[in-house]
């Protein structure tokens, strides 16, 4: 009850950011005229959104024209072409608004022939299964020019650099009868390739990205695979990939890279807020992160480039005002290459000098030798493979002043998650397997699992956030117990918020098997403030055999959030076992997960 005070007075500033701007909120949404659509489907693709608790949806000129729009889009999807939709507003009182859409729907449409001419290479038959049109089924136009421009990416795959697809409709009574023209034209294959634009980058660089090649038949989906793997070699700024075709080469195309260098050298100063990951801790903090940054890039006119960090970091809680903040403060020197050997295989070697912990009592001094693999732009592999010092006078960490550390990792990392410093859709995937010591070295000997998993869900009157954390260390070496800092702990603003801090969790110094839930609603309130409410439970046991009888810790709590340009700001109050006599207030930046 420390920051009984304290809290009465953000609650003081709350309330009068909350209820003092003179805004006009939504108290009621209604339909009139839709006979064919329910109400509940029609307010799902609503901008503007039901009362929920004390939750009020701001009401805006704006907000209302676009739902008005999407309306219209909704009925013409479903066949209504003739739809119109208009609306009514009613004052309820100066501050709150009864919203009435009036909908005409007309006459739904049916789709009745499809019908191609012109088609050589691919059959009816194929076309239509491709198209997947639903004859004697309500008219979609939206989906079927969709479709059709699908299509006609089907021929430039097989050489069509000409094709032209155009559609004929024919409105009989509530009948459409389409007509699908198409001009295949003739195919086109390769016949040179050559590069515009450089004026200190050698051509190799740009040829050895290029998946296809003189001779054999255009594919579009090849042109835009090399125009991607161009642009991440991170040389140039632009880049164009151009067909040329010439009247005196019939079924012949010329193919023109044409790239703007990118400048090779730059000098950053950044300052924002990040993740920030205290030493072998299974979840990461947030804090604030100012940061200078020199890129050299090119080096030797190639794809590799060097990076010389400085940086200084610190987190951002609650227990500041009594405890000393977690601070980070490092120098790194980053050389980074797309190939490594003769493979398309991303590589890193990093030298790294870290200062971390409560106390500054933590360096790390090592080196990391790093390759990635990304299959596509939301999934990655990594192997690290890292030699480091450790020196600390904290046994949380190592029981000797100086200690020698060697470990190789392998991660897999899927991150799909939409808007990633507010998610509103979307799930996160990661797994990593850590070896340390044995046959590498090191004072340490143990194997190390760690996963998570977060998915995002968007509903009508908020985002439902979810994640699971695992984690299992198997101790190589029985002579010895691993340190506090290798175990995984819980309990803080990171992970169970019904207590302060991991030392002041039930397990203070951790465990060799973690496993963790959090699940959070969090909704808008007004503006850039929103809320949440939210549930934490985790267990800390030492071998598999106790997963069914180590009992469970838990917590439940609410949370303001105020939405600043750099990111969410947070202030959650967590109740452990639900006790509302112990509130454990919590201050952040970011959103947990």
């Amino acid at each position: 009850m420390r920051f009984k005070n304290l809290y009465y007075g953000l609650f003081l500033i709350l309330s009068q950011l909350l209820f003092s701007q003179d805004k006009q909120l939504v108290s009621d949404i209604s339909f009139e005229g839709n006979d064919s659509v329910s109400s509940a489907e029609l307010r799902s693709i609503l901008l503007l959104k039901l009362p929920v608790f004390f939750v009020r949806d701001e009401f805006t000129p704006k907000k209302l024209n676009r739902d008005k729009i999407g309306l219209i889009a909704f009925y013409k999807s479903k066949g209504y072409l003739e739809v119109q939709v208009d609306s009514k507003i009613t004052n309820i009182s100066d501050e709150y608004v009864a919203i009435q859409f009036i909908i005409k729907e007309g006459n739904p449409y049916t789709l009745k022939t499809v019908k191609y001419f012109g088609n050589k290479q691919l059959s009816d038959e194929d076309i239509a299964a491709f198209l997947q049109l639903s004859v004697n089924n309500h008219y979609n136009p939206v989906h079927f020019k969709n479709q059709l421009k699908e299509l006609k990416r089907v021929y430039l795959r097989r050489g069509k650099l000409n094709i032209s697809i155009m559609d004929e409709v024919t409105v009989d009574g509530l009948n459409i009868h389409s007509r699908i023209n198409i001009s295949e034209g003739i195919t086109y294959f390769i016949d040179s390739v050559y590069v515009t634009g450089l004026e200190l980058v050698g051509e190799k660089y740009i040829n050895r990205e290029i998946v296809f090649s003189p001779g054999e038949r255009y594919n579009i989906d090849k042109i835009d695979e090399s125009k991607r793997r161009i642009f991440d070699s991170g040389m140039f700024s632009s880049i164009e990939i151009i067909p040329r075709v010439g009247v005196d080469k019939p079924g012949k195309v010329d193919i023109e890279i044409k790239v703007r260098e990118y400048k090779s050298s730059s000098i950053e100063a950044n300052f924002g807020f990040r993740e920030l990951s205290a030493f072998q801790d299974n979840l990461s903090t947030t804090g604030v992160d100012a940061q200078g940054r020199w890129i050299l890039g090119n080096i030797f006119n190639t794809s590799s480039n060097i990076e010389i960090t400085g940086r200084i970091a610190s987190d951002i809680n609650l227990n500041l005002i009594n405890d000393n903040p977690l601070v980070e403060r490092d120098f790194s020197i980053v050389y980074r290459t797309p190939w490594t050997l003769v493979f398309r295989l991303p590589s890193r070697v990093k030298y790294f000098y870290i200062q971390e912990s409560e106390n500054h009592n933590l360096i790390r001094n090592g080196i990391t030798y790093s390759l990635h693999f990304e299959p596509s732009r939301n999934t990655r592999y990594e192997i690290n493979s890292t030699l480091e010092v450790l020196r600390s006078s904290d046994t949380l960490f190592t029981t000797e002043h100086t200690e020698p550390s060697r470990w190789i990792n392998l991660r897999y990392l899927s991150n799909q998650i939409q808007n990633p410093l507010a998610p509103t859709g979307g799930d996160y995937k990661s797994l990593s397997a850590t070896l340390y010591g044995t046959i590498l070295g090191g004072e340490r000997h143990f194997f190390k699992v760690e996963s998570e998993y977060r998915k995002f869900k968007n509903i009508s009157s908020g985002v439902i956030a979810f994640r699971t954390a695992l984690g299992y260390i198997y101790n190589l070496d029985k002579r010895y117990e691993l340190p506090a800092g290798y175990r995984f702990r819980l309990g803080g603003q990171t992970s169970l918020r019904g207590w302060s801090k991991p030392e002041d969790f039930e397990n203070p110094n951790g465990d060799l098997i973690s496993d963790m839930v959090n699940l959070e609603f969090r909704f808008p309130i007004r503006e850039k403030i929103g809320g949440e409410l939210f549930f934490d439970a985790g267990r800390l046991y030492n071998t598999p055999d106790k997963f069914l009888s180590t009992s469970l810790s838990w917590d439940i709590g609410f949370g303001m959030i105020y939405n600043a340009t750099l990111g969410p700001v947070r202030i959650d109050i967590g109740f452990p076992y639900g006790d509302l006599n112990m509130p454990q207030p919590h201050a952040s930046l970011l959103y947990m997960f």
